[in-house]
């Protein structure tokens, strides 16, 4: 019978086991009916209602941000030689409300769940303090049942990118790249290349689930199934480019985080499109000019985002 794996990897590198085979070797595993917010995004949906309408009219949709409850058994009975005292404080260090200012390689705690379709993680902080008032001593019984209480600033799953190249070994050439985005949730790709004067696609998209395809884009009506954007010349003083469709990230930088969008070729022509949700494998076109002897290179970082830990293929 197919089931979930849920573990929790703690923003100070512990790793504890919460559900599914294993749950419990560490001392800790999740509460029966203790889970909430583990699954769907957060979803807030802006409406209007015209004088004469029927009913109303949707005019806007937002993700928020996640937040969680999370009730764990945590016990030292369970794990051989176990100290109640020991485990329930790792286990509370496990989580803190931000990073560690003065680690510069500190990360979030991450809750991973694994299925035998995907792993794919969520980002998670405390944003108040744990709900634990026991009534009893935790250490005479060995036991608690602490609520914890965390947000996801970005609130949907994700992977692994899905990362796609091509190069061409000459200062000149042009050629197939592969997107794919099999998620649920628009994708924010990113493109990163090496030295020459690079022509990238930019293309608007139509068509069902599974059968997208460029064509004309239903918010602005234009059939941009061909646009494409010039980039900057990049050479070795810029040493690489990125382009980021991330709305909070530079849009187009060199390799020392440059801003290039002043210097782009044709003034107010910028990136603009999103790979859809449930588009299927295809390829897009990409040229270079006037690159290096030893020829050019560009991947296409497709992040992978999901509205729930499980399915949604």
């Amino acid at each position: 019978m197919a089931s979930m794996t849920i573990n929790i990897h703690g923003t100070d590198g512990s790793f504890w086991p919460v559900h599914g085979e294993d749950a419990g070797t560490e001392g800790v595993d999740l509460g029966v009916d203790q889970v909430k917010g583990l699954f769907d995004s957060p979803v807030r949906t802006s409406w209007v209602a015209a004088n004469a309408e029927s009913g109303g009219t949707m005019k806007g949709m937002w993700n928020d941000w996640r937040d969680l409850a999370l009730g764990f058994h945590v016990s030292a009975d369970r794990v051989a030689g176990g100290d109640q005292e020991d485990i329930d404080s790792r286990f509370r260090q496990a989580f803190d409300y931000r990073v560690d200012q003065w680690d510069h390689d500190a990360k979030l705690a991450r809750i991973e769940v694994i299925t035998e379709n995907s792993t794919r993680f969520l980002d998670v902080q405390l944003y108040e303090q744990p709900d634990f008032d026991p009534g009893i001593d935790p250490l005479v019984v060995e036991y608690s049942n602490p609520i914890i209480p965390l947000r996801a600033g970005q609130p949907h799953y994700y992977e692994d990118d899905y990362v796609t190249k091509w190069s061409t070994g000459s200062s000149s050439g042009s050629g197939e790249i592969e997107v794919w985005n099999p998620t649920d949730q628009p994708m924010r790709h990113k493109w990163i290349g090496t030295r020459g004067d690079w022509i990238l696609p930019d293309v608007s998209w139509e068509g069902p689930p599974g059968k997208r395809r460029p064509g004309v884009s239903k918010l602005s009506g234009r059939n941009d199934a061909n646009r494409s954007i010039v980039m900057p010349s990049i050479g070795a003083l810029e040493g690489g480019f990125t382009v980021d469709l991330d709305p909070m990230k530079l849009m187009v930088r060199d390799a020392a985080n440059t801003n290039l969008l002043g210097r782009m070729p044709v003034p107010g022509r910028f990136f603009e499109y999103v790979i859809p949700p449930k588009t299927q494998k295809q390829t897009l076109r990409v040229s270079v000019t006037n690159a290096p002897a030893g020829g050019a290179m560009i991947q296409l970082v497709q992040p992978r985002r999901w509205s729930r830990p499980i399915g949604m293929q």
